[in-house]
């Protein structure tokens, strides 16, 4: 979320899934009760953004490209928070029109993920209930999930991912994190690889960004918790 880098139209910079009709697709999460995706009260619950942010509850829940039009991480571009700039499932047009508007869009999110839905969860290290960032998530016991799902015509697939902040001994080393026992904790993030530490993804259906731009299945072989869900 923090810190973007602008990356080639074949690459998204984070995908994740929301609940959308579960019967086409398994949701691999509904048993991870402590882990869920919901507020804790009904009052968190009702104070969603029109991009689908809310801060107080520290969840996300609308198209990809509303995330990329709404996230603070982008603050200061020219897209970012434009009044009445929301996707609602409107098709090919909002995209063509968008891109005419900020043609370096394409940099940020491919085309291909315009039906994509997101899910996020984070902790208030991560982004606090105001949606500002910290300086930094070092040693901060930061996490984030994410629930990504494509549910077309033609694209059925879902993933999850859960990330934690690196801390003091963390060491990376090929492409895996070791703490300072030695232990695997995690592998390297795709946008993150010096911040934050893959701790698991799950895939299903067949995903065309899967390992290029997303990761492969993965599950620490150490994982004694996840930041302070």
């Amino acid at each position: 979320m923090k810190r973007f880098v602008l990356i080639s139209a074949s690459f998204a910079l984070f995908l994740f899934f929301t609940s959308c009709n579960n019967e086409l697709i398994d949701d691999p999460v509904n048993n991870m009760k402590s882990e869920n995706m919901t507020a804790k009260t009904n009052d968190n619950l009702t104070g969603f953004d029109e991009w689908g942010f809310n801060f107080k509850a520290h969840l996300f829940n609308s198209y990809l490209i509303n995330a990329m039009l709404g996230d603070p991480a982008f603050e200061g571009m020219p897209h970012y928070r434009q009044p009445g700039l929301v996707y609602h499932g409107e098709g090919p047009q909002f995209w063509e029109d968008l891109v005419a508007q900020y043609p370096y869009f394409p940099q940020i999110m491919p085309a291909g993920l315009l039906e994509c839905k997101l899910e996020m969860k984070w902790n208030d290290a991560m982004l606090n209930s105001k949606g500002t960032y910290p300086i930094t998530w070092f040693d901060t016991d930061a996490w984030i999930m994410f629930k990504y799902k494509m549910n077309t015509e033609t694209e059925r697939w879902s993933q999850v991912r859960k990330l934690v902040s690196i801390s003091t001994g963390d060491e990376l080393i090929d492409g895996i994190w070791y703490n300072s026992e030695g232990q695997e904790i995690g592998k390297q993030s795709y946008y993150w690889s010096d911040t934050l530490i893959i701790k698991q993804v799950i895939n299903t259906g067949d995903n065309m960004y899967v390992p290029a731009v997303m990761p492969d299945d993965y599950v620490c072989p150490n994982w004694v918790g996840f930041g302070n869900i």
